[in-house]
């Protein structure tokens, strides 16, 4: 054997064994359940661990069986005394539990070995031990610890003699702490192993327990815990914070001034322009001003010169006058003379009017015989549709509706005035008709929308009756029914249907639910009134007493708690066929309706609807639709009398039928006849009297009268407009010097303003005067547009003085180093924009320098001492995968154990950052792996920064780097056909689980003791098992210690007895253990222990087996 191994267990006072057990090679231990097999195991454990991580004889009892190193001192019995105490077999004990390795032999055959264990004292049960932990570079015999008394009788050597013993005449070494003890054994100078590996896989081996994940098992057993030590990256990322929070601060307060001096131009820009556009509003006031003025001066000038005219016209109009009046007066003088003259003038006067009378009656009679023909129409029309519809017409309709048809129109125009009577009586008649049929129609659709309403919740819901509580139980996710839903009415009780419909009645909604406390509950917070909640523990099991022939029978369903609800209710309750038979029973119901309920009788009438169970939900749907059809068909005939009638009173309105007045104009026309009668007598006169000196005496005397009529006239108006002359000229000097004060006092104004803007030239502002008068067309809009964009201005300049001075206020509140170097109220911006100036220019870049650097300085310490260890690391964990996998390369059972590495996606961005390295330039990347990159920094960053947070240890441990597995390959199969353990371990049964737990466990104690450095000395390789092997077969036995001797490594393994003919041909050591116990005949207590090992003759052994 190439490595360290034991030797020797030295077992004294430990427990019931007072022995010192020889081992060589592959040991098995073995023995009947209680033997003491664990007891020694337990031993290896103390003496390779120390007191704090052993968990004794776990394997025996799960997760431990209340074993302690008391106990096995002490020799516990597991038994309590009279006083409740613990019993133990020694009250005092002097205790050495120890290990001897033994090394390989050298070029001489000289074998070193060292002795490694504890001398445990108890003074009393209840005392502290005094352990001392020793190590020898020799064998430990029992003449090294005992010694003799005056009676020649071995005793322990006393404690404080043991150390100067083991110190001077052994030449080994003592420790008081256990820590020290354990560091110092795990040393490359001594045993050569992975202290805090052992510490870890010794005590999983002991329990021989399944492995729950394969891959926490390899990265916590066969991967070297590798966290790259990152101080010094630590310090560079704290500067390189620090630069980045200098940086960034100077940047924020750049941008801050910027973003102060940009809102302060805002407020410049908006400022000036509002001045500009005060002076364009003064000047547009000033030019309207003037132009109001000059327009008031032209109207002046223009009416004293339309005034002089209208004098000049007013003296020949009067001279004109004086010339006409004197020729009329002639004429009328000879006129006087001839008395036809006179009287053929007066009737020329006469006839003339009397001719424009007639036209207008004659135009009132037409207009009256058009109005009596529509009106006439009309009648006919509406009057016909009334005796259509039946109603009662007057006689005098008929009377009046003929007079309105003569030719005398007056007499027809008296009837249409007396016709509205007839209408409203008419009118009275329909709305009495009417009246009845809207009500008709809204009791109609009202059926009409419930019919629809039952129809839809028959559909959804299986039930026309509305529960709140079902409806909210369910959308909770509970489980909850209608009782008529999950019932039916059995198909010989077809005749009872009607009945129990009623018999039921609102027990048919009662709620079935299998969660009856939280139903409860929910109706509680709800308060829903009238609903039923049925308590499954309140129904009586009446299955029992359920009679034959009762109305519980009537029913069927699959519903438990529904069955047992009906034999409930009505289990005893016998259906009979008439009345007279219900005495029999002492509850009954009879099939004509009665029902007999102690101490009541009542009769139950039949339901017109079906609605119990799933057939009767189907016909209840069916009545409702053939409900709805009758209904819709009957609302369809209603609607289209109610439209009839309504069409009816639609005509009369719109034709006017209710309005009787005559046109205007026809009250006159029963003269008609007599003024054409008077027409023809003048005509008549006129020809008597006409002579042509008579006509043109009376034509000229008429032109002069018209005339002088026409020049009387012209001289009133000419006479108004003189006289209103001296009232407008008087208004216009008014304002004329109203207006020049406002324009003098509008031009001081345009000047002010000016002088506010001296920054615009005068050719820019009356370009945009001019652009002011295009855009506008009157002087109030121009005003106008000019003072909007002047509210704006002031509007747009608040806001960005209001945006400044935060701004100014945040930059002192977030930079409060700067903050009494400016000045928050301060109308200008020099300093803000000095500052600004200065960052921009100088400081920016040195701050931006800095950062660069310290950027650099961490990347290189996180490139040199973070990612390259990283790489070394994963380099390290793809030899042991591949040396491991050499190891393991063995059929077990037909299959073979290789362990599996693949990519974790989700450090794919650190992945890259190991293998590129830093110094590769992130150019090479496309925008999507840049931002991957800069992730991966960031996460190493803050996990650098939280090294201590488990949480963010993931990032810096290249174990979480790879997915790892182990696979099981079937025998002659590629890598394609292997099986994931990970995924497949709680799949599979005991024996197939302890085959890859055996593998696990062999590559992990590999991981113990490959300390990764190849010297001359040997380090130590053991294996210790306890319960090995209890589920596999002989086959896969023999395999999985074929393969632990391509590791090299010892096995120790405890097992029962039946498994040993299995297991002896690779044995090199066979150990039995035994145990005998004294008993006290009186109280049948334990009163010795003893335990004792017999080395098996391992020959003889196979030989019988034979």
């Amino acid at each position: 054997m190439k490595r360290v191994h034991i030797s020797r267990i030295i077992a004294i006072n430990w427990y019931g064994y007072q022995k010192m057990i020889d081992l060589s090679g592959l040991t098995l231990i073995t023995g009947a359940n209680g033997s003491g097999k664990s007891v020694l195991l337990d031993l290896i454990q103390f003496v390779m661990l120390g007191e704090n991580l052993s968990r004794f004889n776990k394997a025996a009892a799960g997760a431990g069986s209340g074993r302690s190193l008391r106990g096995y001192c002490l020799c516990d019995t597991n038994t309590q005394s009279a006083d409740g105490q613990e019993r133990y077999l020694r009250q005092s004990s002097v205790t050495f539990a120890a290990l001897e390795f033994a090394w390989p032999a050298d070029a001489n055959g000289a074998i070193r070995r060292e002795t490694w264990g504890a001398r445990i004292e108890y003074e009393s049960p209840t005392a502290k031990p005094r352990t001392l932990w020793f190590t020898l570079p020799q064998r430990l015999d029992p003449v090294n610890f005992f010694v003799k008394n005056l009676h020649d009788q071995d005793e322990f050597m006393p404690e404080n003699e043991f150390r100067v013993h083991v110190k001077r005449d052994l030449g080994g070494e003592l420790f008081d702490r256990q820590a020290s003890y354990l560091d110092e054994m795990a040393s490359r100078v001594h045993l050569g192993f992975d202290r805090i590996q052992m510490n870890k896989t010794l005590p999983n081996s002991m329990a021989f327990q399944p492995v729950e994940s394969f891959e926490r098992f390899i990265r916590d057993y066969l991967l070297e815990p590798g966290l790259p030590d990152v101080k010094a990256v630590r310090m560079s990322v704290d500067a390189h914070r620090r630069a980045q929070d200098r940086l960034g601060k100077m940047q924020d307060q750049y941008e801050r001034l910027k973003r102060i001096c940009d809102q302060h131009t805002c407020y410049e820009r908006a400022a000036t322009e509002e001045k500009i556009y005060r002076h364009l509003r003064d000047a547009l006031i000033h030019i309207e001003k003037e132009e109001a003025l000059q327009q008031r001066k032209d109207r002046l000038e223009s009416l004293c010169i339309q005034n002089a005219e209208d004098l000049a016209a007013h003296e020949s109009v009067m001279r004109e006058i004086s010339e006409t009046d004197y020729q009329y007066q002639a004429v009328c003088l000879v006129a006087g003379k001839d008395s036809q003259v006179a009287m053929l003038n007066e009737n020329r006067h006469k006839h003339t009017e009397l001719s424009k009378e007639v036209d207008q009656l004659r135009d009132a009679a037409k207009s009256a015989k058009e109005f009596l023909y529509t009106k006439t129409t009309h009648w006919k029309q509406w009057l016909r549709h009334a005796e259509e519809l039946l109603l009662d017409i007057p006689t005098i309709a008929d009377t009046r509706l003929k007079a309105m048809q003569g030719t005398d129109e007056g007499a027809g125009l008296d009837a249409v005035e007396r016709m509205p009577a007839v209408f409203e009586m008419l009118k009275s008649q329909a709305h009495d008709e009417l009246r009845p049929l809207d009500d008709k129609i809204r009791e109609l659709e009202n059926k009409q929308a419930r019919l629809n309403r039952d129809i839809e919740e028959l559909q959804r819901k299986g039930s026309t009756m509305s529960s709140p509580l079902l409806d909210h139980l369910k959308s909770r996710g509970q489980r909850a029914e209608a009782l008529a839903r999950v019932i039916e009415v059995k198909e010989e009780a077809e005749a009872w249907w009607p009945l129990l419909e009623n018999l039921l009645g609102n027990k048919r909604h009662a709620i079935l639910v299998d969660d009856f406390a939280a139903a409860w509950e929910q109706a509680r917070q709800q308060r829903l009134p009238d609903e039923w909640l049925v308590n499954p523990k309140e129904i009586s099991d009446a299955s029992s007493s359920v009679k034959a022939g009762s109305v519980a029978a009537l029913f069927e369903t699959k519903h438990p708690l529904a069955q047992q609800y009906l034999q409930h209710a009505f289990g005893d309750m016998i259906c009979v066929a008439d009345v007279q038979a219900l005495e029999k029973h002492a509850r009954g119901f009879s099939q004509d309706g009665w029902l007999k309920d102690p101490p009541h009788r009542r009769l139950i009438t039949p339901s017109r609807e079906l609605s119990i169970g799933e057939e009767g939900m189907r016909r209840l749907r069916d009545l409702r639709v053939s409900e709805l059809e009758q209904t819709q068909q009957e609302l369809v005939a209603i609607k289209h009398r109610r439209d009839q009638w309504r069409n009816f009173l639609h005509r009369g309105n719109e034709w006017n039928l209710s309005q009787g007045e005559r046109p205007s104009g026809t009250s006159r026309l029963h003269r008609l006849p007599d003024l054409r009668k008077q027409l023809l007598q003048l005509d008549e006169t006129i020809k008597l009297l006409a002579t042509p000196a008579r006509e043109a005496a009376v034509a000229q005397m008429n032109q002069l009268h018209k005339t002088l009529l026409g020049l009387n006239e012209r001289k009133g108006k000419l006479m108004v407009v003189i006289q209103d002359f001296s009232q407008k000229e008087r208004e216009l000097i008014d304002a004329i010097v109203s207006l020049q004060e406002e324009e003098s006092e509008a031009r001081l104004q345009r000047n002010l303003s000016r002088e506010r803007t001296p920054q615009i030239r005068d050719a820019e502002i009356q370009e945009r005067i001019v652009q002011a008068i295009k855009q506008y067309p009157r002087w109030p809009q121009r005003i106008e547009g000019a003072s909007a964009i002047i509210h704006s201005c002031v509007a747009d300049a608040d806001k960005a003085r209001r945006e400044r001075d935060m701004e100014r206020r945040a930059l002192a509140e977030t930079h409060r180093e700067i903050a009494d170097s400016f000045d928050v109220n301060d109308e200008g911006n020099a300093a803000y924009q000095a500052r600004c100036t200065e960052l921009e220019t100088h400081e920016l870049e040195r701050y931006t320098t800095a950062a660069e650097d310290a950027r650099r300085e961490w990347e290189e310490r996180l490139q040199h001492q973070v990612l390259d260890v990283l790489k070394e690391k994963l380099e390290e964990a793809e030899r042991t995968k591949r040396e491991l996998n050499r190891a393991m390369d063995h059929n077990i059972g037909g299959w073979k154990y290789q362990l599996s590495m693949r990519m974790d996606r989700a450090h794919s961005a650190i992945w890259t950052l190991v293998e590129k390295g830093l110094s590769a330039g992130l150019e090479l990347f496309a925008a999507g792996g840049k931002e991957e990159i800069e992730r991966a920094k960031e996460a190493l960053m803050t996990a650098i920064e939280n090294a201590e947070d488990p949480r963010h240890q993931k990032a810096l441990d290249y174990r979480y780097y790879h997915q790892w597995d182990i696979q099981a390959i079937p025998a002659g199969k590629t890598d394609a056909a292997a099986i994931s353990l990970n995924k497949n371990a709680k799949k599979q049964s005991g024996g197939e689980n302890q085959a890859p737990f055996f593998v696990a466990m062999l590559a992990a104690f590999q991981r113990v003791y490959d300390l990764g450095r190849k010297h001359q000395n040997c380090n130590l390789g053991i294996v210790i098992m306890d319960e090995a092997f209890s589920k596999l077969s002989g086959d896969r036995i023999d395999d999985c210690l074929a393969l632990a001797r391509n590791f090299g490594l010892q096995l120790i393994m405890a097992f029962p007895e039946d498994r040993l003919p299995t297991m002896i041909q690779h044995a090199e050591t066979v150990v039995q253990c035994r145990v005998h116990r004294t008993y006290d005949e009186a109280s049948g207590q334990i009163q010795n222990i003893e335990n004792w090992c017999i080395r098996v003759d391992r020959e003889r052994l196979i030989e019988s087996l034979m």
